[in-house]
């Protein structure tokens, strides 16, 4: 019985980082096996949640970007998201009207995972600019649209969040070392994020080959969910890592739907005064948790 209480054990200890379980692993299983009563089938309820507590924060202090202050590796992780998350939704197929747009923003993309801010900056620079043709005067009438051109300020919120983040990460000053984000020819000023990211866009252009209608309540519904987990995972990220990267990052996704929030103000029902202030409240509890636990370090 013991052989299958370590095995589910082991089973647990999975959501700790590979490097971790490789030094305390056996140190874990040997202390819980010998803390569990004669005859116990599986790990007791607060066994596991104490485990996979520690998994998970584990797990999130692995994820920090080491060499680079936490409120760059906030901003770096937010633009990030903006930007996948924007070009998710850029329509693409099943017809694929926007070929060099749809380009511009793969690189985009790429360059900012790849922590290569000082190439990304001057692209997201060109998107918020050119979805925001025709609310420029000085610039005329577009000789060539490369893209979407919106006369709203809510449809590019998202573009020049991604600007003003990645011009921020660009010109910031940074160390020597390999871990520092040191800036080279090709512009990288933070450290590489995991490729993963780039299936976002990719499983939102899926989507959009399926012709599945997105915009019906049961879909909506299921991106609040995603997005309160989302955010409630966030918090217990910040009280984990005791820093305010997390929380950052919040901030940054939530602003473009905010300044949508502002415009359609006088439109907006109840619902949607509850989804964006519960989704405004978990970001601030984010940020004033990020400051307590900071304070108290």
């Amino acid at each position: 019985m013991s052989h299958v209480l370590e095995l589910r054990y082991r089973r647990l200890l999975r959501a700790y980082p590979k490097d971790y379980r490789a030094k305390h692993g056996e140190e874990l299983i040997g202390t819980l096996m010998e803390a569990a009563r004669p005859g116990v089938h599986r790990p007791s309820a607060r066994e596991a949640l104490h485990l996979l507590a520690g998994g998970f924060t584990a797990r999130v202090r692995a994820t920090r970007a080491y060499g680079v202050p936490p409120w760059a590796d906030g901003l770096h992780l937010g633009v990030l998201i903006v930007a996948v998350l924007t070009f998710a939704r850029l329509p693409v197929l099943p017809y694929f009207i926007y070929p060099v747009w749809t380009a511009l923003g793969i690189v985009l993309m790429v360059a900012l995972v790849r922590g290569w801010m000082r190439v990304a900056a001057p692209l997201a620079a060109v998107a918020a600019v050119a979805t925001s043709w025709p609310m420029i005067p000085v610039l005329g009438s577009p000789v060539l649209a490369l893209g979407p051109l919106y006369g709203d300020l809510a449809p590019v919120a998202p573009y020049w969040v991604v600007a003003a983040g990645s011009a921020v990460l660009a010109v910031r000053r940074v160390g020597a070392g390999p871990t520092s984000g040191k800036a080279r020819w090709r512009g990288v000023t933070m450290p590489a994020r995991s490729s993963w990211w780039l299936l976002v866009p990719l499983a939102g252009w899926a989507l959009q080959l399926t012709q599945v209608p997105t915009w019906e309540p049961v879909w909506v519904v299921a991106r609040s969910g995603v997005e309160v987990v989302a955010l409630l995972l966030v918090l217990a990220a910040t009280l984990a890592v005791r820093d305010g990267r997390w929380a950052l990052a919040a901030a940054v996704y939530l602003l473009p739907g905010l300044v949508y929030l502002a415009e359609n103000l006088l439109v907006t029902s109840a619902r949607g005064f509850l989804y964006w202030g519960v989704l405004t409240a978990l970001v601030a509890a984010s940020l004033v948790t990020a400051r307590r636990v900071h304070a108290k370090a």
